[in-house]
């Protein structure tokens, strides 16, 4: 890739997040990156130290209205080539909806869902016309057609919820030149994945990447795994 392509990234801290900026900076792209406290993403600002000019590291807590406005200001007149959405919580510990409170759904379903889609929506005229991808984190657990076991039933209802919002966004985006992906990283081996899952996070971080730069001008929302899977919804 070019180095004219630019890219923003948000959740970066650590993570699939930061395995999609190394691979992005790997293939040429310039980043900017968002964490919720970016004074101590301390592997992220040695990544921007090693490479510089091209990466930027900016604040950004999903549930801070104030600061997503702040960072749709900061980027007016600019133009994404890629915007990728990683924000997730595995929810309460139990991961029943029988026993989950009104505060632990309200945190899942805004952290997994809501959140989300109310950043793209803000970001989507920053994303270049024709070209550009909008991209969300979300996973095959949000298919309601593939959930033939309800483990984890709550996760399961925020990516589903997700997955249903991005759908929505696709219908006010259609026609304005954009690629809309709801995207699966897998069964990642990060601090929510485990130390079990299957796929290694730089792994799925290029897959990710391949699947942003397949998709640049196809016009089209699809919800794909990391290996270029089409997954049912």
């Amino acid at each position: 890739m070019s180095d004219a392509f630019t890219a923003l990234v948000v959740g970066a801290n650590r993570g699939i997040g930061f395995g999609v900026v190394k691979e992005m900076l790997r293939k040429d792209w310039s980043v900017i990156a968002t964490a919720r406290r970016p004074g101590e993403a301390t592997d992220l600002m040695a990544l921007a130290a090693a490479s510089p000019g091209k990466l930027q590291i900016l604040g950004l807590d999903l549930s801070n209205p104030s600061q997503l406005d702040a960072v749709v200001a900061s980027l007016a007149g600019k133009k994404l080539d890629a915007v990728q959405i990683n924000g997730g919580t595995a929810g309460p510990a139990h991961m029943s909806a029988s026993q989950a409170t009104e505060a632990e759904i309200g945190t899942l379903m805004f952290t997994n869902a809501v959140a989300p889609v109310r950043l793209a929506r803000a970001l989507a005229g920053s994303v270049r016309e024709n070209t550009g991808v909008l991209a969300f984190t979300s996973s095959i657990m949000g298919s309601v057609a593939l959930n033939t076991d309800g483990y984890h039933e709550l996760y399961r209802a925020s990516k589903a919820a997700l997955n249903s919002l991005s759908r929505g966004l696709w219908t006010e985006l259609e026609g304005r030149g954009l690629t809309l992906l709801t995207l699966h990283p897998g069964w990642v081996r990060t601090d929510m994945g485990g130390p079990s899952a299957p796929v290694s996070v730089e792994e799925s971080a290029r897959g990710l990447v391949a699947m942003i730069e397949r998709e640049r001008g196809k016009h089209r929302h699809e919800f794909i795994s990391f290996a270029g899977e089409e997954l049912p919804w």
